[in-house]
């Protein structure tokens, strides 16, 4: 075959010939084995993570359900501490840097 050049990126087209051995997977000086056991742990670990942010997530529910069942059942209480929070509004003076 003569010397080709490819239109785009302006070197040699290889023979595929040359490019048998660098796709044979028998000819690889990967370890598999060693691979496989770092990706089952790093599945592992995955899951351990997941597990723990469901278990994180449940709880933020329990405690949602938890307040929200508060401000249903009790909304004189609310108010009276929304009204407390006023008055110490009224009373209170912020001080801060005019800069």
């Amino acid at each position: 075959m003569d010397e080709e050049e490819h239109e785009v990126y302006g070197g040699e087209i290889p023979d595929e010939g040359e490019l048998e051995g660098e796709l044979d997977p028998h000819n690889a000086d990967v370890d598999m084995s060693a691979a496989d056991e770092d990706a089952v742990k790093e599945l592992d670990e995955m899951k351990k993570r997941l597990k723990e942010m469901e278990d994180e997530a449940a709880a933020l529910r329990e405690m949602q359900a938890k307040v929200e069942k508060e401000m249903v059942q009790d909304p004189a209480s609310a108010a009276a501490n929304q009204a407390s929070r006023e008055e110490a509004d009224s009373r209170s003076v912020f001080v801060g840097n005019g800069c």
